[in-house]
């Protein structure tokens, strides 16, 4: 974490929730903040559309590139949901209109 940063915890994919030291917080000046998406869309949605509309920009920028663990066509939508719901997936999970 950079001096000053900021760190958004926006969820647990591994299912364990990790322990943040309060000191590391104190030593680098940086922030912890929590992001619940779903809450955030219902309190805030015109906040929450143009966070996103933001996220949509960078990413056809190529400023961000994230990790798809799992591409699967959409007839597939079963398994995506299982692997999801099992914890397999290391990444996105992308269903694709193509076969």
């Amino acid at each position: 974490m950079a001096f000053d940063g900021r760190c958004v915890v926006v969820g647990f994919a591994s299912g364990d929730i990790p322990k943040v030291p309060a000191n590391l917080l104190l030593v680098k000046n940086c922030s912890l903040v929590g992001l619940y998406w779903g809450a955030h869309a219902k309190a805030r949605p015109d906040a929450f559309r143009e966070s996103l509309g933001r996220v949509s920009k960078m990413w056809a920028d190529g400023l961000i590139n994230p990790r798809v663990g799992l591409a699967l066509p959409l007839r597939e939508a079963n398994a995506a949901v299982a692997a999801l719901a099992g914890r397999k997936s290391t990444g996105k999970v992308v269903l694709t209109m193509d076969d």
